[in-house]
């Protein structure tokens, strides 16, 4: 025998096994509406709950970029405050020194050196300031992102239920004038 004259048992069909004409049954072309609208009903909340989750989920992450961003903003003045710290300890390092060597704090190589080293130290306070400053901005920038990602998930959330609901009531007049045509 060939392989086509052997049917397995699950390629033959039997029939709707809800019932049907096949057992003496009638759908009832309301109950299949009524069915299909519920669906879609379903849907369309499951929808609107992933677009509020999605958006409740981005509005959290953008809150906690906008804490590091202070977190960064907060960490770079406390450096700059260090750095402003070291280079007075510095200057004040570099005036001992001359002093114990009997020169003179307030002229010639050593003013060129304080100022130096202030203009240094300056420098770095600036810099620490600015790196912070940019964390922060990337932060903040995480935020935006994620707050109109949120925004957007929660529209899309809006907009597929919508569709759902339509695709819905679309099937269920399909349904009931599919069957009032045919019983």
């Amino acid at each position: 025998m060939s392989r086509a004259d052997k049917l397995w048992a699950f390629e033959i069909p039997v029939g709707n096994p809800f019932g049907g004409p096949a057992y003496g049954l009638r759908e009832d072309p309301g109950t299949l509406a009524m069915v299909a609208i519920a669906g879609a009903g379903v849907s369309a909340v499951s929808a609107i709950q992933q677009g509020n989750a999605a958006k409740a989920a981005a509005d959290f992450n953008a809150s906690i970029s906008m804490q590091n961003a202070e977190i960064a903003r907060s960490d770079a003045a406390a450096q700059a405050t260090q750095i402003e710290r070291e280079n007075a300890l510095r200057l004040g390092a570099i005036r001992a020194a001359q002093g114990k060597s009997g020169g003179a704090a307030d002229s010639g190589s050593v003013l060129d050196v304080l100022g130096d080293q202030a203009a240094q130290g300056e420098l770095e306070r600036q810099y620490a300031v600015y790196q912070g400053e940019q964390r922060a901005r990337g932060f903040v920038n995480t935020a935006n992102l994620d707050a109109t990602s949120g925004k957007a998930a929660q529209t899309a959330g809006y907009m597929k239920a919508g569709a759902e609901l339509l695709g819905g009531g679309a099937k269920a007049y399909e349904s009931y004038n599919r069957l009032n045509r045919a019983g």
